[in-house]
C-alpha cells in the first residue's frame, strides 16, 4: 500500500489558514460534546412528560449506543471512500438535523430518531483527522488535542446548560444544542478540500456481518443486566452477534481483495496500531463506563446508604463541568507530552493516573474533597488518553487509510465503554440491597475499574519506542 501526497493547494498552508481550520474543527466539535452531554440530565426526565417508564427511557439509551457502535466504522469507511469533507458536512447535516426535529417537536418518535441521527457525531473526529492529516501533517496531534479539549469541556457544559434549561420543561433543554448545530453547519463549509478519495464503494458482506455483529454484542451488553445473563435473549444475541463478528474479522482480516473488505483489519498488524487500539479499548472500559456510577454516588444520601453526599442534579452537573475543565487542560497539553517525554510513556502515565484515582476513592470517598481529588486524577486521565489514543491511532498509516483507522479506534472506544459498563452493572446488581448498591459494590467497582486501567497502561507499553532519527507529526 502507498500513501497518496496531498494536492498542491493544501502543501503550503499558512498560520493563519491552519489556525483558522483548527478553530473550525473546534466549533464543529463542540456540537458533538453538547449533544453526548446534554441528553443525560434531558432524557431520564421525560417519563412524565412523554408518559413512558423507565424501561422505554432505558431503551432509547440503548438505541443510541447500538447507533454509535454501528455507524462508527460506516461514516469512518465512507470518509476514505468519498472523500472527508463531503462525508463530514452530510454527518454534521444529520445531527442538525435531528436537533431540530427533538427542539420543535418533541415526542417519544421524534427523540428517538433524532438520537439516532445524533449519532453521526461519531464521524467527526475520524473524518477531521483525515482533512488535518493531508493538509497539515505537522499540526494533526495539535488539532486533535483541541478537538478532545473542545469535546470533554462541551460534554460538562452541554449537560449542564441542559439541567438549567429544562429545569420547568424537560423538553426545552433541546434547545441548547441548536446554536452548536448551526454553527457546526456552517463551519462544515469553510473546511478545506483534502485528500482523494479512493472511490471504492463499501463492500456489503463484510459491512452487514460488522454491523449486525455489533448490534447484537451491544444489545446483549447492554441488556443482559435486566434479561439475566443466563436468559435465552442474552445469549442467543450475544452469540449469534459474536459468530458475525468473527466472520467479519475473517474476511477483513484475510486474504480478501481491497474491495471485497469493509475495513482493512490487516493494518492490526503494525505493532502501534495494536497497541493503541488494545489501550483504547480498556481506557475506555474503566472510564466512561463509570460515568453513571459517579453520579449515583453523589447523588446518594449518606442516611441511608453510608456513602455519597446527597448532591443535586443541578450541584452534580456543575461538578461534572468543573471536572471536565481539567480533561480540557491535560488534552491541550498532550501534544507537547507526545513529542517532549515519547508516546509510550505518555500512554502509560495516563493509564496510571486513571488507575491511582481509583486507588484514591476507594481510600478517600467518605470525605467529598478525598474523592474530588480521585475523580480529578480520572478527568486529567480521560482527557490525556482520548487525545493521545486518536493522534497515534493513525500514525504509520497510508493517507488514504486515515479516518478508516480513526474509525477502528472509536470502535475499539464504543466497545469497551459498552463492555465496561457492562461489568459495573453486574457487579451493581450482584451487591445491590433494597435496590441500592452497596458501599462493597462500589468498592469492587472501582478495583475492577483501576485493574482495567492498568491493563490499559500495559497495553500502552507495548507501543514502540520512538527511534531517535525518527521526525513525529
Amino acid at each position: 500500500m502507498t500513501s497518496k501526497t496531498a494536492p498542491p493547494a493544501t502543501a503550503a498552508l499558512t498560520r493563519r489558514t491552519i489556525l483558522g481550520m483548527i478553530l473550525a474543527m473546534a466549533v464543529i466539535e463542540s456540537l458533538s460534546g453538547v449533544t453526548q452531554g446534554y441528553l443525560n440530565p434531558i432524557l431520564p426526565a421525560l417519563g412524565p412528560v412523554f408518559a413512558i417508564d423507565d424501561p422505554t427511557i432505558n431503551g432509547i439509551f440503548l438505541v443510541a449506543n447500538v447507533s454509535f457502535a454501528v455507524l462508527t466504522p460506516i461514516i469512518s469507511r465512507l470518509g476514505d471512500s468519498y472523500g472527508y469533507r463531503l462525508v463530514l458536512r452530510w454527518s454534521t447535516a444529520a445531527v442538525a438535523a435531528g436537533v431540530l426535529m427533538m427542539a420543535l417537536w418533541p415526542s417519544l418518535w421524534t427523540v428517538t430518531v433524532g438520537v439516532v441521527l445524533l449519532t453521526c457525531v461519531v464521524g467527526f473526529i475520524p473524518l477531521m483527522m483525515g482533512i488535518l492529516r493531508v493538509s497539515s501533517p505537522a499540526h494533526t496531534r495539535t488539532g486533535v488535542s483541541v478537538m478532545i479539549g473542545v469535546l470533554m469541556i462541551m460534554v460538562g457544559a452541554g449537560g449542564l446548560l441542559a439541567g438549567i434549561a429544562g429545569v420547568s420543561d424537560p423538553t426545552l433543554g433541546f434547545w441548547v444544542a441548536v446554536p452548536f448545530a448551526m454553527g457546526a453547519l456552517v463551519c462544515s463549509f469553510l473546511l478545506p478540500d483534502a485528500g482523494t478519495p479512493t472511490g471504492e464503494r463499501l463492500a456489503m458482506v463484510p459491512l452487514l456481518s460488522c454491523s449486525l455483529g455489533l448490534i447484537g454484542f451491544v444489545v446483549a451488553l447492554s441488556m443482559g443486566p435486566d434479561w439475566g445473563w443466563l436468559d435465552p435473549r442474552t445469549l442467543g444475541s450475544g452469540l449469534v452477534g459474536l459468530a458475525l463478528l468473527a466472520f467479519w474479522a475473517l474476511i477483513d482480516a484475510g486474504g480478501a481483495q481491497r474491495g471485497k473488505r469493509f475495513m482493512d483489519l490487516r493494518m492490526l498488524a503494525n505493532p502501534r496500531i495494536r497497541a493503541v487500539s488494545v489501550a483504547t479499548f480498556f481506557f475506555g472500559f474503566a472510564s466512561i463506563s463509570y460515568f453513571g456510577t459517579n453520579g449515583i454516588f453523589l447523588h446518594a444520601n449518606p442516611d441511608k446508604t453510608g456513602y455519597g453526599f446527597a448532591l443535586s442534579p443541578l450541584m452534580i452537573a456543575i461538578v461534572l463541568a468543573a471536572a471536565s475543565v481539567l480533561s480540557l487542560v491535560s488534552s491541550l497539553l498532550t501534544a507537547r507530552a507526545l513529542n517532549a517525554f515519547g508516546e509510550r510513556a505518555t500512554l502509560v502515565f495516563a493509564g496510571l493516573l486513571l488507575a491511582g484515582g481509583f486507588v484514591v476513592m476507594i481510600a478517600a470517598h467518605a470525605s467529598l474533597a478525598g474523592y474530588c481529588v480521585g475523580f480529578a486524577m480520572f478527568n486529567l486521565s480521560l482527557g490525556m488518553y482520548q487525545a493521545g489514543t486518536r493522534s497515534l491511532s493513525v500514525e504509520g498509516l497510508p493517507l488514504e487509510e486515515t479516518s478508516t483507522a480513526a474509525g477502528l479506534n472509536e470502535l475499539a472506544l464504543s466497545v469497551g465503554i459498552a463492555v465496561g459498563a457492562a461489568v459495573v452493572k453486574l457487579l451493581s446488581s450482584s451487591s445491590a440491597e433494597s435496590g441500592r448498591i452497596t458501599e462493597g459494590g462500589l468498592v469492587s467497582i472501582w478495583g475492577a475499574l483501576a485493574v482495567a486501567a492498568l491493563v490499559a497502561a500495559g497495553a500502552s507499553a507495548r507501543y514502540p519506542k520512538r527511534q531517535p532519527a525518527e521526525v513525529r507529526a
